[in-house]
Order: C-alpha cells, then sequence, then structure tokens
C-alpha cells in the first residue's frame, strides 16, 4: 500500500484491505448505478449500509491510521470511473463516511460502540441530506403543499404541520437503520472469526468475469428538450419576477411550485452538477495518478469480486427473502476473509 505497507498490515490484513475496498467500490458503483438508472427510492439505507460494514471491517483488521481515508478516495476515484452519471451530493456521503471512519476508530478501544455512532451518524447525514435537497428544490412551500394536502384528504378545517411528523419518521427511520447496521457490524469480527469452516463450505473460485455496469442510454432528443423547456421557464420566472409586462408566471401555488422545482433540478443538472462534477474528477484524476499502484491493485480485483458477489447470490437461492440476504452476506464475508 505505499505508505501503508511499510506500518502494522500484515501480508493477510493487505490482501484483505484491497477486497474490502473493491467490495465497497462495487457496492458504491454497482448500487449507485442501478439505484440511479431505477430511481429506488431509500439508496442511502442500501449504500450506506454496505458502506459502514466496510469501513468498519477496515478499521478491525486493518488498523492503520489513513487507511480508511486512503480506502474512501481510492472509492471514489471507483465510482468516478464506473458510475460517471452519479451526481457530486453521492461523493459527499462517501467522503463524509469515510473522514467519521477515520476520525472516530482511530483507535479500537470502544470498537462496537464506535460502529453504531458511525453508522447513525451516517445515516441520519443521509436522511438530512434528502429532506435539505428537496427542500432547496422545492422551497418551504412544499412542506407547505404536502400539509394542505394531507388536510384536505382528512377533512381537517385547520392546517397541521403533517410535514414535520413526514421528516420526524423519514429521519428515524434512518436512526433505527443506523443503530441496527452498527449493532451488526460491531459483532461482525467475532462472527468471522467463527466463518473459516463455513468459508470452506461455500468456497467460491476467484475467476474473473466481465466486469459490467448497468448503462444508461442517453437520448440527445429527450437532453435537447429538456434544455429548451430549461431556458423557456427561466425566462417565464426572470419576466415575472422583475415585472417585465403583464407576469407570465401561474399565480396557483401549486403549478409555482412545479415550476420553481423544474427550473432547480434543470439548472443543478445542465449548469451546477456538470461543474462540480468537472473539479471533483479533477481532483480525483490527481489523486488518481499518485495512488496508481493501489488503484491497479484493486482494478485487478474488481472482476473476481464481482464474480463473488453474483456466485454468492445464487448460492443464497437455497433460502427466501430476507434469510436469503443475511446468508448472501455471509458467503461474500467468508470468501473475503479466507479465501486464498
Amino acid at each position: 500500500m505505499n505508505d501503508l505497507d511499510h506500518k502494522t498490515v500484515s501480508p493477510s490484513g493487505g490482501v484483505i484491505y484491497y477486497r474490502l475496498i473493491a467490495l465497497w467500490a462495487l457496492c458504491e458503483a454497482m448500487l449507485g448505478a442501478i439505484i440511479f438508472t431505477f430511481r429506488i427510492p431509500a439508496s442511502g439505507l442500501v449504500i450506506g449500509s454496505c458502506a459502514i460494514v466496510c469501513i468498519t471491517l477496515m478499521a478491525w483488521y486493518v488498523p492503520v491510521k489513513g487507511a480508511i481515508l486512503k480506502a474512501t478516495i481510492i472509492v471514489a476515484i471507483f465510482k468516478m470511473m464506473l458510475s460517471p452519471q452519479a451526481p457530486a451530493p453521492a461523493y459527499i456521503a462517501v467522503f463524509f463516511q469515510g473522514l467519521m471512519g477515520e476520525l472516530l476508530f482511530w483507535n479500537r478501544r470502544y470498537f462496537r460502540v464506535m460502529c453504531v455512532v458511525l453508522a447513525v451518524v451516517a445515516m441520519l447525514e443521509s436522511a438530512l441530506q434528502r429532506i435539505i435537497s428537496l427542500t432547496i428544490i422545492y422551497s418551504e412551500d412544499i412542506w407547505t403543499a404536502v400539509n394542505a394536502f394531507i388536510s384536505k384528504i382528512t377533512g381537517s378545517s385547520t392546517i397541521t404541520n403533517y410535514s414535520y411528523f413526514i421528516i420526524f419518521w423519514y429521519v428515524m427511520l434512518h436512526l433505527v437503520m443506523g443503530i441496527v447496521v452498527g449493532v451488526w457490524a460491531g459483532f461482525l469480527p467475532k462472527r468471522i472469526a467463527n466463518m473459516k469452516s463455513f468459508g470452506e463450505q461455500y468456497h467460491v473460485e476467484s475467476t474473473a468475469t466481465e466486469l459490467t455496469m448497468p448503462q444508461r442510454k442517453r437520448k440527445k432528443k429527450m437532453h435537447l428538450l429538456l434544455f429548451v423547456i430549461w431556458i423557456l421557464l427561466l425566462g417565464i420566472y426572470i419576466q415575472s419576477f422583475f415585472k417585465i409586462g403583464t407576469p407570465l408566471l401561474p399565480t396557483a401555488d401549486a403549478l409555482r411550485i412545479l415550476i420553481r422545482s423544474v427550473i432547480v433540478i434543470l439548472t443543478w443538472y445542465f449548469l451546477i452538477s456538470p461543474v462540480l462534477k468537472q473539479l471533483l474528477h479533477k481532483w480525483l484524476q490527481r489523486k488518481k495518478q499518485r495512488s496508481a499502484a493501489q488503484v491497479q491493485q484493486v482494478l485487478n480485483l474488481l472482476p473476481s469480486t464481482q464474480g463473488l458477489i453474483s456466485r454468492s447470490w445464487q448460492l443464497a437461492a437455497i433460502h427466501k427473502g430476507w434469510k436469503r440476504i443475511s446468508f448472501f452476506c455471509k458467503i461474500i464475508l467468508a470468501n473475503t476473509f479466507y479465501s486464498r
């Protein structure tokens, strides 16, 4: 690991370190791409849980200062390479999780407690990021509209702040998930220590498979249409705001919220996001050149890691539902730590 190799990492620890980075990178890139492509909700819960598990295992098996932070940068590099369509806020979560992991696991004295703290903080960050994004895009009017809509459905004569209840339960969902994932991750090293025979029974051969990623088809006509809509709506909004002639912007609150949100989303899509991603990608490219050896080691592991994930899911088919997911995770962990 260059500056990590000569410290306290054993040869087996070095192998585990790179395997965990490859696993984390694939979770970020593959799951992120699938969620972004198919607009699957609760992305922070799924991807965040995978990241937390990888970070906590690195903290336990590779107790070297800076190891988690370095792994975070490598994961971000692969996220850029494998999932270039990922929005800029997705990188915020990655760096936040990595930085918190580095700080909380500065030593392993309170490992299990820190696992819970990391998971809870990471999940809450994900929830708050989503709430703040909604408020920026739709403004506070979105919560007013939600309150009015629910009051109309319930037939209430007074408008109650239902949006507070929605936000509260949304945050609580992430809090509970953080506690569950944190407690589970805290006991993982003990469970992994007893997985050797299980790993031998469900050993997955390290066969390289072609690395595949979900592809999004670029629709040039749709892109052009959205650009035209953005310019037209922006022009209407500016004309109405500065009262140049008769305002063209509708007076109805629902339409104003809709138009404003479309303008904000398209402004982010066409202007802000490309600039931020360009700056971030330039920084990551410089980091990639400086960490060429580590990046290459992880790159070599990605095909076999993807094969491990695919084969583990097939082997776990003997179970259904949650038990299949649990068995799937167990096969991956056993092969990550005990496969030669």
